[in-house]
């Protein structure tokens, strides 16, 4: 049950992304928990450097700030349903998960957004009440394999280093630009990390994508 749960592992049911096998430098960068008074720090730093990325919205935080939620998909980025409450859907009745999944979706459509809705579990971790209702609503799971831990703040240099290192093609970054609990949290680290690790896998010859990019 523990190896199931892990987001480092295969779903029993549906289909589960952690990377795109493919032999083209593309990469993915995701953030998870806004949007916040951080994403649009997030947001200047990527439309500097004309790069698109996937936004995993809490609906929780989404509801509060429709305008932030607006100027995402409006500046060509992609949105994503991280659920309502950030509460891990493992042990829940099935009615608790879809009620989580489902109301995000309404608050993200209610902003005007069209594009697709992608989803991530709160702490990536699913057991086989998640998958199957996934399954059911024909929705992968968009999880990660580059995980450089950047809602610990273990300092900017630390953060680049270890998405740079961590990159291959095909690869999906977990990264933060909100925050779980009501308490604000600090994401200054992720904004000042962006630009560093933005420039350095160009320079490497990787292509910045959205989600929808990728799995293409």
């Amino acid at each position: 049950m523990l190896w199931l749960k892990s987001p480092r592992s295969p779903q029993l049911f549906g289909t589960c992304i952690h990377r795109v096998k493919t032999e083209e430098k593309m990469v993915a960068l995701t953030f998870d928990d806004g949007p916040s008074p951080y994403t649009g720090q997030i947001l200047a730093a990527l439309r500097t450097a004309n790069v698109r990325a996937t936004f995993f919205l809490l609906g929780k935080h989404a509801e509060k700030r429709p305008d932030l939620v607006r100027q995402l998909y409006e500046e060509g980025h992609e949105i994503g349903n991280h659920s309502y409450s950030h509460q891990p859907l493992i042990f829940r009745k099935r009615s608790f998960i879809r009620e989580e999944i489902e109301k995000t979706d309404r608050i993200i459509r209610q902003t005007g957004y069209s594009g697709p809705i992608h989803f991530r579990a709160p702490y990536g971790r699913k057991l086989v009440a998640l998958p199957w209702i996934l399954a059911q609503m024909g929705r992968p799971h968009i999880l990660f394999d580059v995980i450089p831990d950047d809602w610990d703040c273990p300092g900017v240099s630390l953060i680049a280093r270890r998405i740079v290192e961590g990159v291959k093609p095909g690869s999906i970054v977990l990264c933060h630009d909100g925050w779980e609990s009501s308490a604000e949290q600090d994401r200054s680290q992720t904004v000042e990390a962006l630009p560093i690790v933005i420039e350095k896998l160009k320079a490497a010859g990787y292509r910045f994508v959205t989600i929808s990019e990728l799995t293409r």
